[in-house]
């Protein structure tokens, strides 16, 4: 039975045209993740990638929830509030060879498209992971340096965040100095409709995307202005310190 949920955005920019992704899955996968977000800032994050052989959808786990219209009812049947953050803000869904990504920093919504073909390279190396046989591969993208265990036995070619273009499923994915490690958890049938809307979220080039959520996460740009110096100085440590939390971002060369 196939299920249709709706990504409900208010229009926060105009956008001028309609920009609606439908989304039609035949698996859910959930990756257990370490994120080293900084020098010394490492946390877990859970993901899911929803999707078919091709097209997918990628968020943590909150994330997921929320835009498939889930958070709402299971804050209703428990009465707990699911409002925890995201590590890994950015949502992607890639369709038609396309890769879209997009996220909501401080109620200011952007998006970005590129092109994130992978160039892989096949190893002979195997390994069991979760009870499945896996075979090496290996790539140079952002900055680092990745090692992906695949399984044929899954023919999605999906992987956690924009890596794909495997002959199967990333089972397991790292950079070679272990800041961000992907492992499967879960896989299983998900047989639904997904249209997601993302007219309320400006389109950017990638290069402004990125300037843009910088200013708003470590600048004083996201604050009304403070007119008081002393006051001012202490807003200013406190960026600077989540700064440091978070200096190693995944993408070490977003153009790479």
């Amino acid at each position: 039975m196939k299920k249709y949920f709706l990504l409900f955005i208010m229009l926060f920019f105009v956008t001028g045209f309609s920009q609606k992704l439908d989304l039609k899955t035949t698996l859910k996968v959930t990756y257990n993740t370490t994120l080293q977000l900084g020098e010394k800032y490492k946390r877990d994050q859970q993901f899911i990638l929803i999707g078919n052989s091709q097209d997918y959808y990628f968020s943590g786990h909150n994330n997921y929830l929320s835009d498939t219209g889930q958070k709402d009812n299971l804050t209703k049947k428990s009465g707990i509030s699911l409002s925890a953050a995201d590590y890994l803000e950015e949502r992607i869904i890639r369709k038609n060879g396309v890769t879209n990504v997009f996220g909501d920093y401080k109620n200011n919504r952007f998006r970005y498209i590129e092109d994130a073909e992978t160039k892989w390279v096949l190893y002979d190396d195997t390994k069991v992971i979760n009870g499945v046989k896996c075979q090496m591969a290996a790539t140079n993208k952002f900055g680092r340096r990745w090692i992906a265990y695949f399984s044929k036995e899954y023919p999605q070619s999906l992987g956690p965040y924009k890596f794909t273009g495997l002959p199967g499923l990333i089972f397991e994915l790292y950079d070679t100095r272990n800041d961000y490690h992907f492992t499967i958890a879960r896989i299983e049938k998900d047989l639904n409709e997904y249209e997601f809307n993302l007219n309320g979220y400006k389109k950017l080039s990638k290069k402004d995307f990125l300037r843009a959520v910088y200013n708003l996460k470590f600048t004083l740009a996201a604050f009304p202005p403070i007119d008081d110096e002393a006051f001012r100085k202490q807003t200013q440590e406190m960026i600077d310190k989540v700064k440091k939390m978070y200096n190693n971002p995944l993408e070490l060369k977003p153009f790479e």
